[in-house]
């Protein structure tokens, strides 16, 4: 019995080694992909922010010619 508890406890360890580095690595995964999508977000953002800022010139314009509003 005494020959068997170093045996238990080292795979214990390893176990709860094993399990570590798996959290560990999901939470890596979890930033990472985080990130990824701060960026696509981030670009996404700034296209229709150019997108918004042409649509309203252009309204402003088209007013400016017509003399009268177009939007209520």
């Amino acid at each position: 019995m005494d020959s068997q508890a170093p045996a238990r406890s080292g795979r214990v360890l390893t176990a709860l080694a094993v399990l570590g580095a798996v959290v560990v690595a999901f939470f890596a995964g979890v930033v990472v992909e985080r990130l990824r999508f701060d960026l696509q977000r981030t670009d996404m953002l700034r296209r229709y922010d150019q997108a918004l800022r042409r649509h309203q010139e252009q309204i402003m314009r088209s007013e400016k010619a017509s003399g009268e509003p177009l939007t209520r």
